[in-house]
């Protein structure tokens, strides 16, 4: 509670369940404008429609009929500011936000460091960040490259510190245009 006892904003958080959403996702504005943190639960939506749904302000989806457990994890993490999407959207996303990165314009400054940076990753890691950057998964990166999806995070890690970039997300902005 705040000062004047209203909720605070990281406390306020629905579950929808999808038969009551609207075909196009419309009657979710005014409630995501009140600063409700959603996360849907649904049936086999497809990945466009729950990508739409992160557009128009959810943050996040899951597959109705899931355990309890995960449904109290997607919640604490939605409660935290994080996003809960499928594993298998996020290369996905993470692609479409890569290709939407020249419109994100970095400075020069930053793009200058970034570039000087990317000297310092070995052959191995310009691979693994390259395949970031097309939103590869891990997964998939490591049956591509023949390794262990644990070298691939310990690969991951290392580029993060030697680019000095925070996640994947930043990562993959970057690279796609330097890589």
């Amino acid at each position: 509670m705040t000062a004047a006892g209203d909720p605070a904003p990281l406390d306020r958080m629905a579950i929808v369940h999808a038969k009551v959403i609207a075909p196009d996702l419309g009657n979710l504005a005014p409630l995501t404008r009140q600063g409700l943190k959603l996360l849907i639960v649904g049936t086999d939506w497809p990945e466009d429609r729950q990508i739409y749904a992160l557009v128009v302000g959810c943050y996040g989806y899951c597959e109705a009929g899931v355990a309890p457990e995960l449904l109290a994890k997607a919640v604490g993490s939605i409660l935290k500011g994080d996003v809960w999407i499928p594993r298998n959207l996020a290369p996905r996303l993470i692609g479409m936000l890569a290709r939407l990165s020249p419109a994100v314009n970095e400075t020069e400054k930053v793009s200058a460091e970034f570039e000087k940076n990317l000297d310092h990753l070995t052959h191995r890691e310009r691979d693994v960040a390259k395949m970031l950057g097309e939103g590869l998964s891990n997964k998939l990166i490591a049956s591509m490259l023949n390794i262990s999806e644990r070298t691939v995070k310990a690969h991951l890690t290392s580029i993060f510190q030697k680019l000095e970039v925070q996640d994947r997300l930043q990562l993959a902005l970057l690279i796609k245009n330097h890589i």
